[in-house]
């Protein structure tokens, strides 16, 4: 008679219709839950960063080139030294050229920005994609070892997604593609 009552409660429980709809809705609240998480990480990845606006004068970048090509020259070089509106002054004036590398390929660039502290250096790319602005950014640690200027990634951003410096290696690709870009301005 136990075995019985079992299988009667057992039976029971199968064939209860509120069963299955608890079981339905577990499932589709844990769906939109992946959903709604999924067009978050979407709209970080969209948003641009907060950055300042950008530069409009580009009256430092003769100057700073000229002083490129002659301590490129010297044999013993000068110490450069420049402020950050001078470095991003100098780089929104290689981006803005008619023959600029950067508005070459599937990506062009339409921004570059430097952010120096001290022992960090924060760059920021935006790059264009059908119309659409996208975003990406580095941020390295800046050090002197033996004579030699040392970098190490401490993270980045695509959007205002953040990466983890681990994941900015196997991605290096995407967020390293700026120095060619902006490399045979110092030729001309």
């Amino acid at each position: 008679e136990k075995d019985a009552d079992d299988t009667q409660k057992h039976l029971g429980r199968m064939f209860d219709p509120q069963r299955g709809r608890t079981r339905a809705l577990v499932r589709k609240f844990f769906s939109i839950l992946a959903g709604a998480f999924a067009l978050a990480v979407v709209i970080q990845l969209l948003l641009p960063p907060d950055l300042p606006a950008q530069w409009k004068s580009d009256s430092m970048a003769p100057m700073i080139n000229m002083d490129l090509l002659s301590a490129l020259e010297n044999r013993t070089p000068p110490r450069l030294t420049y402020s950050q509106e001078q470095v991003n002054s100098y780089i929104s004036g290689l981006l803005r050229r008619a023959n600029s590398p950067a508005k070459e390929g599937f990506f062009p660039m339409r921004r570059l920005f430097v952010q120096l502290n001290e022992g960090t250096c924060r760059v920021n790319a935006g790059y264009s994609f059908f119309g659409l602005p996208l975003f990406t950014g580095g941020v390295y640690e800046v050090t002197l070892g033996q004579g030699k200027i040392v970098t190490n990634c401490r993270g980045g951003y695509c959007g205002r997604m953040p990466i983890h410096p681990a994941l900015m290696s196997q991605l290096g690709s995407v967020f390293h593609k700026f120095p060619p870009r902006l490399g045979p301005g110092r030729n001309q």
